[in-house]
């Protein structure tokens, strides 16, 4: 299985929209946001437009997909059902927003935009839980995409806030997206040092080589595969990429602009950097996930 960018993107960018969203959905709970509600909404539903394309494309005949629909407990049929859920909440939000008298959404369409924002990444990743891949087996990965939604949206908020001159939505933004960029930071590298201790998922089965070719070396599973991140070939994608630029860079521009250090009408160019280093980030974990699967689904299948 070779790395399906369409399926990253299709993650990222569901992370993405339901991160503008929810921070949306905080800020109209605390008052504050008026100036950016009709932002907010247009830029989830286009990220979740791009998400959902993007799926498309990870087939050779997109049509297939359909058949998938069949079947209500399904991967594919799960992440359908929450992102039209999502999808009607953002459409419902922005009505009762046009509909009030004074231009702000009601407090029950922003919970309901917490509410969906959180669980649609959540079904994401619990979609892509299953027992042949063990490296993406476990609870931390939609624990990730949920911590991921929140920095995204708190970064993406400040960009927002910033564009359309609503300085009251700035500091808690920036609050927002500082707490899921530590959070982020965090389950990262939990969720690393979990992998680095899944090599007996591999090293049990008692098979570490091609049956069909019998003249390729043996595979240590903790140095290919479960140990390849930490310190491993790819250690320097994950603390540089993943870690440094994707987590520490975003977390300081954030502190600072919720301290007050970096004044609410000049927070935009610094979001965006921040944004920019927190989707590099997150797309090299993204990827780095795949390269750990590929190698231990490989070996998952020689062992069968």
């Amino acid at each position: 299985m070779e790395i399906q960018w369409p399926l990253i993107l299709f993650t990222f960018f569901n992370c993405l929209a339901s991160g503008i969203f929810l921070v949306q959905g905080i800020l109209t709970l605390a008052g504050k946001g008026k100036a950016m509600q009709l932002a907010s909404c247009v830029s989830a539903i286009v990220a979740l437009a791009v998400g959902g394309l993007a799926v498309f494309f990870h087939l050779e005949n997109p049509l297939r997909m359909l058949n998938g629909f069949g079947h209500i407990t399904s991967g594919i049929t799960i992440e359908l059902i929450f992102v039209i859920i999502f999808g009607i909440a953002v459409v419902l939000y922005f009505l009762m927003m046009r509909r009030s008298e004074e231009g702000v959404a009601p407090k029950w369409c922003a919970i309901l935009a917490i509410v969906v924002s959180v669980a649609l990444p959540f079904a994401t990743g619990d979609s892509y839980l299953m027992a042949a891949i063990p490296v993406w087996d476990t609870m931390l990965l939609p624990v990730y995409y949920v911590t991921a939604t929140v920095m995204l949206g708190g970064l993406a908020a400040m960009i927002i806030a910033g564009a359309t001159k609503a300085e009251d939505a700035v500091k808690l933004s920036s609050t927002i997206g500082f707490i899921g960029t530590v959070c982020v930071a965090i389950v990262t590298v939990v969720y690393a040092v979990a992998i680095s201790g899944m090599g007996e998922s591999y090293t049990t089965m008692e098979y570490y080589f091609d049956p069909t070719l019998p003249d390729v070396p043996m595979r240590g599973a903790e140095a290919a595969v479960t140990g390849a991140i930490i310190t491993g070939q790819h250690a320097v994608a994950f603390w540089l990429g993943a870690i440094v630029i994707g987590c520490v860079a975003p977390t300081i521009v954030s502190f600072l602009a919720m301290t007050g250090k970096i004044a609410a009408d000049k927070v935009l160019v610094a979001a965006v950097i921040a944004i920019a280093c927190a989707i590099i980030g997150t797309i090299v974990w993204r990827v780095l996930l795949y390269e750990v699967a590929v190698n231990a689904l490989i070996q998952f299948q020689w062992a069968n």
